[in-house]
């Protein structure tokens, strides 16, 4: 079996759909109760479903996306940046034994998401 969903509840849909859009890669799947479903490449099915009241997530909860090389999460870590998405610092371990670059970032709702590479 596979995980193959994850349904956010947020504050507002449409702004969480048109980020995972424009910065992951995601396209519209369908839209439902005012809730908006997008895909990724490998059929991963996000629904972004309307909450009120909304209600915050605890801490430490975050998604992840996992970059294929270091310079892909380092070119994503700009490109995010430049967009005016809040991202916090780069931390690269690759002169340390553990090979590994990562960062977080947030959505509009204020999801944590950590991008990161390991090999």
């Amino acid at each position: 079996m596979d995980l193959n969903h994850l349904n956010l509840r947020v504050r507002d849909a449409e702004a969480c759909r048109d980020f995972y859009i424009q910065h992951f890669g995601f396209k519209p799947a369908f839209e439902e109760g005012g809730g908006f479903f997008v895909k990724n490449g490998e059929r991963f099915l996000l629904a972004l479903v309307p909450a009120d009241p909304h209600t915050t997530l605890p801490e430490g909860f975050h998604i992840g996306f996992q970059g294929a090389d270091a310079d892909e999460v380092l070119a994503r870590h700009a490109a995010l940046s430049a967009a005016g998405v809040k991202v916090g610092d780069v931390e690269d371990f690759r002169s340390e034994d553990e090979d590994y670059v990562t960062f977080r970032c947030w959505d509009p709702d204020g999801t944590e998401i950590e991008i990161f590479w390991e090999p």
